[in-house]
């Protein structure tokens, strides 16, 4: 319940993406402002994965987590009937805090139920959101195209209400509190921060999600803008980049375990790497023909998700123990989305000024840096 839970969220978030060729066509807003509509939701969904993973590691994730569906939901409707600019961004912005409930509370769900092969487990479970990533797009991208992008923010919050009933009624509040050692732990924001290796690999996620945040808000817009194709075809092409996110999720998280004895950064090195001459590839070919942007698409998702699943899912669940499963997701997540915060309309300017170019160009140094970042800094055995 938890990966479909975490998986269906995304209805609710990628919607603003998928809908924002139509969006800006019918409000007339630039790229700069589209982008910091999407900071808006970063920003605050970065300080809610402060207080909702403390907050999950002190009351349990069930409540947390019902509660966040419900706001989201609200949220969505909210949106898809605003026309004005101050609004859109107040309203996105509760939709971040609510929706930043999920994560910790997904984490601790599943760290309190395996203890081994971390890695695995992970890589497994850290596909969830590639999995609603995969069918949000094309599914919000017919909606939207359709129906009008307004109902592409109605249609999602019926289904969060129908999930929060379900998760209401299947999830047991016992099984919540069974987690390790570090579920009673009081914590602190000051002694998490004292941590020179979570903050290292932390820095390391923000440029990842750096490149995450361009893909995934920007996607849907680079191919209709730059190559004409239809946007119901754009969502079906950008459905790729999920897809080779979740077979990467799963290979990382394998070569993690296999590769542990020379520390998890080795895998992470070498995928960050990879990612580098994918984006490079991806620019010159995506929008030559369906299939080259389909294999494109792909290539990025492989080698983009499988370092950010080991960062953002394996290593809270390896080291929870010592700050709290859900403290230390909700920490990495919180950091990644502060970046995202900063790159969503930074490259909403840099679109504008120097035009896709200048996009896949910070694309490529953010994924150069984070590899330099892991394998140079990130020396360390344990975070602590």
């Amino acid at each position: 319940m938890a990966y479909v839970t975490y998986a269906l969220l995304y209805f609710a978030r990628l919607n603003f993406s998928a809908s924002l060729p139509l969006l800006s066509e019918e409000l007339g807003y630039s790229k700069f402002t589209l982008g910091l509509i999407a900071g808006a939701f970063s920003i605050s969904y970065a300080l809610g994965q402060f207080i909702h993973g403390r907050l999950v590691d002190k009351y349990g994730p069930k409540r947390i987590i019902l509660i966040g569906l419900l706001l989201s939901a609200l949220m969505n409707v909210l949106f898809g009937y605003v026309n004005t600019l101050t609004p859109l961004i107040i309203i996105w912005a509760v939709n971040g805090y609510a929706q930043s409930a999920g994560w910790p509370a997904v984490i601790k769900l599943v760290s309190s139920r395996f203890k081994s092969e971390l890695g695995k487990i992970g890589g497994l479970f850290g596909s969830c959101f590639l999995v609603g990533n995969m069918i949000a797009w094309p599914t919000l991208g017919y909606i939207a195209s359709n129906y009008g992008w307004r109902m592409a923010f109605i249609i999602p919050s019926m289904v969060l209400v129908v999930l929060a009933i379900l998760l209401y009624l299947t999830v047991e509040e016992s099984a919540q509190k069974s987690g390790g050692k570090g579920s009673k732990q009081t914590l602190n924001f000051k002694k998490l921060l004292s941590s020179k290796g979570l903050i290292i690999i932390s820095s390391a996620y923000i440029l990842l999600q750096f490149i995450r945040s361009v893909f995934t808000l920007w996607a849907p817009s680079y191919l209709f803008e730059r190559f004409r194709w239809p946007l119901e075809v754009a969502g079906y092409v950008a459905a790729f980049m999920p897809f080779g996110g979740i077979v990467g999720s799963i290979f990382s998280g394998w070569l993690s375990d296999r590769m542990k004895s020379c520390g998890r950064k080795s895998a992470i090195c070498i995928l960050t790497l990879s990612l580098s001459f994918t984006i490079l590839t991806f620019h010159y070919i995506a929008g030559l023909s369906f299939e080259a942007g389909a294999v494109s698409f792909f290539l990025v998702g492989f080698t983009l998700y499988g370092p950010h699943v080991i960062i953002s899912t394996v290593i809270p669940m390896e080291f929870g123990g010592n700050y709290g499963e859900a403290s230390v997701a909700g920490f990495i997540d919180g950091m990644g989305y502060l970046g995202s915060m900063f790159a969503e309309s930074f490259t909403g300017w840099l679109i504008d000024v120097h035009g896709w170019n200048g996009a896949m160009t910070f694309c490529l140094i953010s994924s150069i840096s984070a590899m330099l970042l892991t394998a140079f800094l990130y020396e360390r055995k344990k975070i602590g």
